[in-house]
C-alpha cells in the first residue's frame, strides 16, 4: 500500500518537478566578423567580447527609417554600443563612404542651425556577408547581443519605443 500511494504521489509530482528542471532555451550565436568601422577601429566578436552590443543592420540609401531608429535607441539610452552594418554590398555603396554615412545619420535630427545628437558611439560598417549568414533580407533589422556573444532579441522594422529599446537593452546586459 506504501509503495502504491509513492508511486501515485511521484507520478501527480512529477509535472511539477519537470518545471524545475527544465533546460535553458539555447541561444544563437552572432557570427564572428571582422569589418573596419568609420572610426577606423576594427570590429570583431573579441574585441566586443564581454560587452552586450547591438547590431543594426540598415544600409547608406535607408535614411528617415534606420536613421529614425537609430536616434530613438539614442534617446532611450545615450552611448549604447551600436554596430551599424550596411546590407549593401561594398561595390554598391552609392559612391557614399561610411564617414558620410555616418554624417548623414548624425544630421537626421538637426533643425535650422541647431545640431541635434550626435551618434558617437554609433560604429558605422559593412555587413553584408553576417546580414546574408544570419538570413538578413532587409534593413530594420535590429540585434541585441549579449556579453557571451549571443543573440538575445531581434526586432524587425522601425523601433521608436523607448519601453522596447531599453526591455531589448536589459535582456541583453543579463
Amino acid at each position: 500500500m506504501r509503495l502504491g500511494l509513492l508511486l501515485v504521489t511521484t507520478l501527480l509530482l512529477l509535472p511539477t518537478l519537470a518545471g524545475c528542471v527544465s533546460e535553458e532555451e539555447e541561444l544563437e550565436k552572432f557570427p564572428d566578423f571582422n569589418a573596419t568601422a568609420d572610426d577606423g577601429q576594427v570590429y570583431n566578436l573579441e574585441k566586443m567580447s564581454n560587452t552586450p552590443f547591438i547590431v543594426m543592420f540598415s544600409a547608406e540609401w535607408c535614411n528617415s527609417p534606420c536613421y529614425s531608429t537609430m536616434h530613438s535607441m539614442w534617446s532611450a539610452e545615450a552611448n549604447l554600443p551600436v554596430l551599424v552594418m550596411s546590407t549593401d554590398p561594398a561595390e554598391n555603396a552609392g559612391g557614399v563612404t561610411l564617414e558620410q554615412w555616418h554624417e548623414s545619420a548624425d544630421a537626421h535630427d538637426d533643425e535650422d542651425e541647431n545640431t541635434g545628437v550626435n551618434l558617437s558611439t554609433y560604429a558605422f560598417m559593412k555587413g553584408d556577408v553576417i546580414a546574408q549568414e544570419l538570413g538578413i533580407k532587409s534593413p530594420g533589422t535590429i540585434m541585441f547581443v549579449n556579453s557571451d556573444g549571443e543573440i538575445t532579441d531581434t526586432h524587425v522594422g522601425l523601433l521608436e519605443e523607448k519601453e522596447a529599446i531599453l526591455d531589448y537593452w536589459a535582456t541583453a546586459k543579463q
